[in-house]
């Protein structure tokens, strides 16, 4: 039995919204005003531009690789099915990592307006709640979760939408300024920026379920990311015109709101902070949950893992140990220092696929012209540095998390090969 192949374009956009706009957007406006100032807008596009070559090498890997997985398939397509295990065991922590702390934030947000939600026992409630929602929604087919995230993300747009509106219009008069700031300066704003844009690939791993992979794939990511800049650039530069670069008493676009439309505004954008968390955590449960299925069906997992419901079609299984992993993750805060080197995990796993894009497309058919060649290595030599630069703001600590994991990971590969082989 097969996954059904019931994301369409719309779904695969959302996937790559939603793997993008969780809660960063709600603190990030304040801190780039903050490191930037009157530039901090102009900043999204420019890293945001960097950002699409990232974006370019896995739409290129997609358009040939169709199998659920993503990074996984990629690596071991390229580089062998050790690459395939490591790259998937960093990818899952770091992917699982971010949803028990993104359980934790929705439940902050949504505290402000259910107080008993903060006290241990209605968290604790409340993060079981969450993760039995999210494995009912995942197993009970992709399609129905698909339309739950379609409409989640209608709910998300819409009050950002009206902000950005009426923020326009009554915007004081302060002056337009492109110039850049100081290269120091420069960089630590470099690197918010590039962090609030990494997600975006949920939509690869869960080839296997969208509709001609191969064109929507590809297509999803470039639009929907540079969509997404624009977005960033023009909340940005709202928030700049009305805030300016002191720091608010409460999280930044709700002091916006509260500033344009006073307290019900401050209400609403707080209830859309938790809608916008919930998509983010249903977008990448949807993902996610494909990853350990993934490395099932290569062999490096134990088998049960790629069992796949019999009426509804989804890897079940793979799905019930993710939102069991998360819940308790997020329930005893031991993801606390897995989230240290998350961030770095996920950039290393870009750079092994831009790394596996050069090697594969050797073998791919394309155009011979000198335009095309240049464009097959230029964009990902771009991708690499840009990767590069990113990992080596890494601190210390981080390393070492992440080389722990690794050692980790080589333990767990050589313990499923030897029970595969007896």
């Amino acid at each position: 039995m097969d996954l059904k192949r019931n994301i369409g374009f719309m779904g695969a956009s959302f996937l790559v919204l939603n793997g993008l706009i969780g809660a960063g957007i709600f603190a990030l406006p304040a801190k780039m005003a903050a490191t930037l100032g009157a530039a901090s807008p102009w900043i999204f596009l420019l890293f945001g531009a960097l950002m699409l070559s990232i974006v370019w090498c896995f739409g290129q890997l997609a358009t040939h690789l169709h199998r659920t997985g993503g990074p996984t398939v990629y690596s071991e397509a390229a580089f062998g099915r050790f690459a395939a295990f490591q790259t998937g065991w960093l990818y899952y922590l770091a992917r699982s990592t971010a949803i028990a702390a993104n359980m934790h934030v929705l439940l902050l947000y949504a505290g402000y307006v259910w107080p008993q939600l903060q006290l241990p026992m209605g968290e604790v409630t409340a993060i079981l709640v969450l993760s039995l929602l999210l494995f009912v929604v995942n197993v009970t087919g992709v399609r129905r979760a698909i339309r739950t995230l379609d409409a989640i993300t209608v709910l998300k747009l819409l009050p950002f939408l009206l902000l950005i509106g009426v923020g326009w219009y009554q915007m004081p008069s302060r002056p337009l300024a492109i110039e850049l700031p100081e290269l120091g300066t420069l960089g630590t704003g470099a690197l918010l920026t590039l962090y609030a844009f990494i997600g975006f690939e949920t939509v690869v791993v869960t080839s296997g379920e969208t509709q001609r992979p191969a064109r929507t794939i590809p297509r999803a990511l470039m639009l929907t990311v540079i969509a997404i800049a624009v977005f960033y650039c023009l909340v940005q530069y709202v928030y700049w015109q009305v805030m300016g670069p002191l720091p608010p008493d409460d999280a930044p676009l709700i002091a916006l709101a509260n500033a344009l439309f006073g307290p019900v505004g401050a209400m609403i954008m707080t209830l859309t902070a938790v809608v916008s968390v919930a998509g983010n955590l249903l977008a990448n449960s949807i993902s996610t949950s494909r990853l350990t299925f993934a490395m099932a069906q290569e062999g490096t997992l134990p088998a049960i893992l790629a069992r796949i419901h019999p009426r509804f079609a989804t890897p079940d299984v793979s799905i019930g140990l993710l939102c069991v992993f998360a819940a308790v993750m997020a329930v005893s805060g031991s993801f606390v220092w897995l989230a240290i080197a998350s961030v770095l995990a996920r950039l290393l796993v870009y750079a092994i696929c831009i790394l596996a894009l050069l090697k594969l497309q050797r073998q791919w058919p394309g155009s011979r012209s000198v335009t095309s060649r240049v464009t097959r290595y230029l964009i990902p030599v771009l991708a690499l540095v840009t990767c590069g630069w990113s990992v080596a703001q890494s601190d210390q600590q981080a390393w070492w998390f992440l080389v722990g994991e690794c050692v980790v990971g080589a333990v767990l590969y050589g313990v499923f090969t030897r029970k595969r082989h007896q």
